[in-house]
């Protein structure tokens, strides 16, 4: 073969070779996809039936003993003006891992839309986690937020919710004790001799299983759900969800 052939048959080996490569790259990430995909979708059926599952171990039908004030519905805390033209619901777990990277990627944001006026949103915590937790933070958590915004109002209640997402343990351990409870409510703003007790005694604990049942009445399965505006977001992409609540905040 002269030297000619011998380079042009080089160079189509080579021409071969980059496109069996590009080819196998598009395989690999068109996997990786499908991969993320089904892990997404697993982690929402697992999430569905655990709540599901705790769902069945509430009290429901039995009136919650005390009831936090400062709500805006029997189980939601709105913050933010009524005259702001953008609505955002949020249904969260303190514990969930999921909502914590949604708070991480969206929280500065959001603050800054509320305090500008143009956001106002419509919290809806829920505690239901508490298998994942060996010390029952999910639901504690959320009694500690109820006793925040009883005592303290709506904005000490977000500051707090910020700071247990800030402070948001890894789920199958134990969460923040009742004295760190107490402390970051403290750092929130409240006062320690209104809500040492009742965050120590759980006092909303009843409202808290019934918070849980409103969720699974509302069709929410799992956390984060995301509404804007009355719109659902995909639940199987809470990235999205994040990237569409500060795309409708700019």
């Amino acid at each position: 073969m002269s030297t000619k052939n011998q380079q042009q048959s080089r160079a189509e080996r080579a021409r071969r070779a980059q496109s069996l490569m590009r080819e196998q790259q598009r395989r690999e990430r068109s996997r990786n996809l499908m991969v993320v995909g089904a892990v997404v979708g697993a982690l929402l059926v697992i999430v569905g039936v655990l709540f599901y599952v705790q769902s069945k171990r509430d009290t429901t039908g039995q009136a919650a003993g005390s009831v936090p004030g400062n709500l805006t519905g029997g189980y939601s805390v709105t913050v933010g003006q009524a005259s702001a033209p953008t609505t955002l619901k949020l249904y969260e777990d303190f514990l969930c891992p999921i909502c914590g990277e949604f708070e991480a990627a969206t929280s500065a944001q959001v603050d800054a839309a509320i305090a500008a006026g143009k956001l106002k949103v419509d919290y809806h915590m829920a505690g239901f986690l508490d298998p994942h937790s060996t010390n029952a933070y999910s639901s504690r958590a959320l009694n500690a937020a109820a006793v925040v915004l009883d005592t303290s109002g709506p904005e000490v209640f977000l500051t707090f919710h910020n700071l247990l997402y800030q402070h948001q343990p890894a789920e199958g351990g134990p969460g923040p004790s009742d004295d760190q409870l107490i402390a970051y409510a403290v750092q929130a703003g409240a006062q320690e001799s209104a809500v040492a007790g009742p965050i120590r005694d759980k006092v909303y604990a009843q409202w808290v299983l019934n918070a849980n049942d409103q969720m699974s009445k509302d069709g929410v399965v799992g956390t984060p759900t995301v509404f804007i505006n009355g719109q659902q977001q995909d639940p199987t992409n809470p990235a999205a969800a994040a990237q569409a609540v500060l795309a409708a905040i700019k």
